[in-house]
């Protein structure tokens, strides 16, 4: 006697068959979702290191101090000065070292002013070892007091112009600031006698009747 032997699922109702059916199939569709989402996560982390590498470039180039009332004076030749307040912002104390104004100026130098005991005058002589700036506290560049000397010009620094100097700090950071350039009748600076700046010796921001005209610096 043949008999016909059925699966136990052919043996079920037909409306419970394909509740299995269902189930089995969100049961392999949920798996393909996880398998997915792994291989999303393992890409999203590979697409991560692209925007690290951005992120410490960044920090290379961040502002060091943060300048305000910044202006430099204007000047036909020989010399000018760049004024400002600087104040550190960070948690660690800043020296600023030195300045660069290669395409404006031949010397550029952080000056500070001194009294000379004998006449009773203020007199400006480089700055040695730079401006240190604790943390939140700001320094002042000001006319008659310390400040960032441009000398031997190499072009003319013209009112409404504005002018760039890169400054320099002890742990190799750079900064560059950009200032208008304004008329001023005021801060004739005068060396403490004996000063010698790129072989000169006591100066004065006036320039010499008989120098000639220097050609308009572009806006550097």
């Amino acid at each position: 006697m043949n008999m016909s032997i059925e699966t136990p699922a052919r043996s079920l109702p037909r409306p419970l068959r394909r509740g299995i059916t269902t189930l089995l199939a969100v049961g392999f569709a949920a798996t393909a979702l996880t398998g997915c989402a792994a291989d999303g996560n393992q890409a999203s982390g590979e697409s991560q290191a692209p925007a690290a590498s951005s992120a410490e470039g960044n920090a290379a180039t961040e502002q060091v101090v943060e300048l305000s009332d910044g202006w430099a004076k204007a000047a036909d030749s020989n010399m000018t000065s760049v004024f400002g307040s600087l104040k550190n912002t960070g948690d660690q104390p800043v020296t600023l070292e030195a300045i660069d104004a290669t395409d404006v100026a031949g010397v550029a130098e952080l000056h500070e002013t001194v009294m000379n005991d004998q006449t009773g005058a203020t007199e400006m002589k480089r700055v040695e070892g730079g401006f240190e700036i604790a943390p939140g506290e700001t320094k002042t560049l000001e006319p008659g007091g310390d400040h960032m000397m441009l000398m031997e010009l190499q072009c003319a620094v013209k009112s409404g112009t504005d002018l760039t100097v890169e400054l320099e700090f002890n742990d190799d950071r750079t900064q560059q600031i950009t200032v208008p350039v304004r008329d001023y009748a005021g801060a004739q600076e005068h060396y403490a006698p004996g000063e010698e700046h790129s072989g000169h010796g006591e100066h004065s921001e006036m320039p010499a009747p008989e120098t000639s005209a220097l050609p308009e610096c572009h806006e550097h």
